[in-house]
């Protein structure tokens, strides 16, 4: 694929028009469609500019995979969380509830002990987060969430089975089981089962859970 395919397909993804790259780039809107139609190449000048705008390595410009770079800049975001997807060759696996050779769960080692505020961080999983140790941060997971502690705010579209959770907010599933759970507010759209349960707000919680 030309460079001019590129970044045109790189500016529909973005939903800007040939306008608005030719301003952000300090070039005509003339010169964009020359590229975009490989009538012309862009100065060799401007590659970093142009890779820059769209968030993507200057050699993606030149890919022939560019759906690739697509794919992954779906994930991209200007803050301070990490993020974990798994790929498979060029491809991002989609997130499912159930394990398979195809699908398998993500397992990721945290930090041992990770107790204090010098370890803090934050951390969005697409798929399922299997864990012996603590989490100290706040925790999006796309799927379910098994671990030790976690001491942060938990986002979880699966179920959550955790020893203890120390948080402001809990959204999920169901937490199917949770030794401590103390936080300010829990949404659950299904079953809470804590043995020690402290909160200030619960909602969309089933009359048949337990606390």
């Amino acid at each position: 694929m030309s460079i001019g395919n590129n970044i045109k397909q790189l500016r529909q993804q973005k939903n800007i028009t040939q306008e608005e790259v030719a301003k952000k780039l300090g070039v005509s809107s003339q010169a964009v469609s020359k590229w975009e139609n490989n009538a012309n190449t862009p100065d060799i000048m401007l590659l970093p500019v142009i890779a820059d705008l769209f968030n993507v390595p200057i050699d993606a410009l030149f890919s022939d995979s560019i759906e690739i770079y697509s794919d992954i800049q779906s994930f991209l975001k200007n803050d301070d969380v990490f993020r974990v997807v798994q790929m498979r060759g060029s491809k991002i696996v989609k997130v499912s509830s159930t394990f398979s050779p195809d699908e398998p769960p993500i397992e990721i080692a945290f930090p041992h002990d990770c107790n204090d505020r010098t370890q803090y961080f934050k951390v969005e999983v697409y798929g399922h987060i299997i864990s012996d140790g603590s989490i100290n941060g706040d925790v999006v997971c796309h799927q379910s969430i098994q671990s030790g502690t976690i001491n942060g705010d938990v986002k979880c579209e699966g179920n959550i089975k955790v020893n203890e959770i120390n948080c402001q907010k809990v959204i999920c599933n169901n937490i199917t089981e949770c030794y401590h759970l103390q936080a300010g507010t829990i949404e659950c759209r299904g079953d809470i089962h804590s043995a020690t349960l402290t909160c200030d707000h619960i909602s969309d919680k089933k009359a048949n859970s337990e606390s």
